[in-house]
């Protein structure tokens, strides 16, 4: 074993507790909400002491901003994987719906923790500026992921694409919110359905004439 080897161990082990942690924090905030959650709640799901948590995270908060990199930074990768090749589909705009409907329908624990996390930077100015960093590296990426799609697919976007950006991710999380189970009558199938059909009109809506070629 090699003295790199040696020095590797701790950095691998505390990327191992910190991945654990928030996966703990994630099922402790979905199931008794940011607020209601304490450390020790997250500590003892994930089978650490106050110690380990306090040596990765100063506070509840940032922990909550390593959550929201790492969850955006999965769903990222999974629509742009998703989204590869699209150019060879017969119909660019219904395939990258239905390829991604996968992952919006993956991430619906992340929508809600988001969202009641959202309510509490609204009455907290300290969390709402680091929401509100966060978020704007989210729409960069995601903007980026949808105009990339869009020329490789040789259409022109009749808005631009961080505009489209915050309407999907709108229609989205507002979807995953209006279904909650006993907020309306739809089930997961049908909620699924009408979210495909609401994509699809927007995106038609947002594309012209294929991009001239040289």
């Amino acid at each position: 074993m090699t003295v790199e080897d040696l020095g590797a161990r701790p950095k691998r082990r505390r990327a191992e507790t910190v991945e654990r942690l928030l996966d703990a924090a994630l099922e402790t905030f979905a199931e008794v909400g940011f607020a209601a959650a304490s450390v020790e709640d997250i500590c003892r799901r994930g089978g650490f002491t106050r110690g380990a948590f306090y040596s990765s995270f100063r506070t509840k908060d940032e922990l909550f901003g390593a959550l929201f990199a790492r969850e955006t930074t999965r769903d990222l990768a999974r629509a742009e994987q998703q989204l590869t090749g699209i150019e060879r589909e017969a119909d660019p705009v219904a395939a990258a719906v239905e390829r991604c409907l996968s992952t919006f329908r993956a991430d619906r624990t992340w929508v809600l923790v988001l969202t009641e996390y959202r309510l509490h930077a609204a009455r907290h100015p300290e969390a709402a500026a680091a929401l509100a960093e966060h978020a704007a590296e989210l729409h960069t990426r995601l903007t980026e992921l949808i105009g990339g799609a869009a020329t490789r697919s040789g259409v022109r976007l009749t808005l631009p694409a961080g505009d489209l950006a915050r309407i999907i991710t709108a229609l989205h999380d507002g979807s995953v919110i209006s279904h909650l189970p006993g907020a309306g009558p739809l089930d997961d199938a049908e909620a699924t359905a009408l979210e495909r059909t609401a994509l699809v009109l927007l995106l038609r809506a947002a594309v012209s004439d294929p991009a001239p070629t040289d």
